[in-house]
């Protein structure tokens, strides 16, 4: 048996399949273009467009990788937002659709139990996150955390839940097994992206109208620290920040280093952690938005919003390597090892 990490639900699995008869797969929502873009990982190229509807929002792994969870608004005949969504599983392999869940609300990001048994999803226009039983296909339960949930993350041993209120200005943590609220982490603007060490002891933090990451101890609350995030030579940052400065945090599977997009200027940044100190600032397409690894944590795949496409980063090198044409505003994406060449 081979260990295999896939990147998307940061978690390690167990696969019996030898790697030359697996295939690296890279799934890209397009959420303009209601379709998900399939890319073969090895030759860079799209190879297959997966029809979901408009508004796909946020697509995850399960922790065995062999289901993929996609959540959208649903959109009425003549294109109008319903105001309430679903959830879709896809097989990796196959790229069909295997089941659809209604949700009560628009969703936004999503993240899955390390067993796999639950899925977490974000209603941003509520205040609750719902959550999936992943044998049932259906909601079967719910936490109200606030005003706007977001982003959200799963501690590794499972037991603590984080989200970010982007509609509010903090993180609220929950205990997973009895649902009750632990903490709130207060903040000076709304919540973006967040990214838990696997130690648990640190949460890393994007803010709206803010360049910056800010650091914080997930047990106390107390910032720890906030690092201002570079401006490249012939970048300049608006008198009047907007409120998505930046999008996109990811840790490394050895806990070395955090990725972080600059969405306003346009690279992707490695800093060393905890210690924070500034590896690499890699330029991208227009608009980075979100951050994955290759199931072999060798490569960051980042996706750029306005210039529909993905760049490819070559984690040894800090250099963009490739720069991949996708659907229409790609935002969230996973990447899988499936079975077959």
């Amino acid at each position: 048996m081979r260990r295999i990490f896939f990147a998307s639900t940061a978690a390690f699995v167990l696969c019996a399949a030898p790697l030359a008869a697996q295939r690296s797969l890279l799934f890209v929502e397009n959420s303009q273009g209601g379709d998900v873009s399939v890319i073969d990982a090895v030759t860079l190229k799209v190879t297959g467009t997966i029809p979901i509807g408009l508004a796909p929002d946020e697509i995850v792994a399960s922790p065995s990788g062999d289901v993929l969870y996609l959540d959208r608004i649903v959109h009425r005949a003549d294109g109008r937002p319903t105001g309430n969504g679903e959830l879709v599983a896809i097989d990796p392999a196959t790229s069909a659709i295997l089941w659809r869940a209604p949700l009560h609300g628009s969703p936004n990001h999503i993240a899955v139990s390390p067993d796999g048994k639950r899925i977490y999803i974000t209603i941003v226009s509520g205040s609750w996150v719902v959550i999936v039983d992943a044998a049932k296909h259906a909601v079967v339960d719910s936490v109200d955390v606030g005003t706007g949930p977001h982003d959200i993350e799963i501690s590794r041993d499972g037991k603590h839940v984080y989200v970010g209120l982007i509609r509010g200005t903090d993180v609220t943590e929950f205990d997973a097994a009895t649902k009750t609220i632990i903490r709130k982490i207060p903040f000076d603007q709304n919540v973006r992206p967040i990214s838990l060490s696997h130690d648990e002891s640190r949460l890393y933090v994007q803010l709206s109208h803010t360049h910056a990451i800010v650091v914080v101890d997930p047990k106390t609350g107390k910032i720890i620290q906030k690092v201002a995030m570079p401006v490249p030579a012939g970048k300049t940052l608006p008198d009047s920040m907007p409120i998505d400065v930046n999008h996109g945090l990811r840790i490394t599977p050895d806990g070395k280093f955090l990725i972080a997009n600059g969405s306003i200027v346009d690279v992707a940044t490695v800093w060393a952690i905890p210690s924070m100190k500034l590896i690499a600032t890699i330029p991208v397409g227009h608009d980075p938005n979100w951050i994955v690894l290759s199931p072999d944590a060798k490569r960051a795949y980042v996706s750029n919003r306005r210039s529909d496409d993905v760049s490819v980063i070559d984690l040894t090198s800090y250099k963009e390597i490739a720069r991949i044409k996708v659907g229409k505003w790609p935002q969230r994406m996973a990447a899988v090892m499936v079975a077959g060449k």
